[in-house]
Formats: structure tokens, sequence, C-alpha cells
């Protein structure tokens, strides 16, 4: 019985702690190098975990969000939202967008004025 009930209690644990865990999809922060017509090629900053994959980018600006991207050129910074998947050519490729926000230097979002 007690066996039992240590059990239920651990699968309660555990079914608590996942339905009270957000899912974030992943970003980072980056330099626009280049700007195309429907991409923009990007350098993540220093320590992002992308420089893993690649020194440069490049980013679909067809983005999944309603949420208006920033007007781009070189030099910009942004962040950059997506599902995770990240191609591994050179440069490296990330298809699937979902938001792209201007941010300052430090990759602080910068707001945008009403």
């Amino acid at each position: 019985m007690k066996k039992t009930l240590a059990a239920v209690l651990v699968v309660c644990t555990v079914f608590i702690i996942s339905c009270g865990s957000e899912s974030v999809n992943p970003y980072f922060n980056a330099t626009v190098l280049e700007v195309y017509e429907k991409s923009v090629l990007v350098e993540p900053f220093e320590g992002e975990e992308e420089l893993l994959s690649s020194d440069q980018v490049v980013v679909n600006t067809d983005v999944e969000s309603t949420h208006e991207i920033p007007e781009m050129e070189e030099g910009t910074t942004v962040r950059i939202v997506y599902n995770g998947d990240i191609a591994e050519t050179y440069p490296a490729q990330i298809n699937t967008v979902f938001a792209i926000y201007p941010v300052d230097e430090t990759g602080e979002l910068i707001e945008k004025a009403e």
C-alpha cells in the first residue's frame, strides 16, 4: 500500500511540474550583415548558442506572427524568435521564424513609440 501511494505521489508530482512549465520558443540576438528580398544575413551576438552552428545565419523574413518586422539595414540589431531548427549549411539557415524584434546593442528590446 505504501509503495502504491508513493508511486501515485511521484506521478502526480511529475504531472504538476510538467503542467507548470512554459514552452518558450528559442531566440537569439544578432546584427544584420545584409538584407535580401525575403531574408537577412545576420551574425549572432557574442555568447549566443547559435554561434555553435555558424558565425552567419540566413533568416527568413516571412514571419509566422502578425507582429510587424522592423525596418532593417546593415548594422541593425535584432532578436530572432524561431522554432529551434537550424539548417547546418554555411551560412546556416533558419526557415521558420515566428518574430523579429529590434534590440539595442546590449540585446534589450526596443519598445516602439506610440
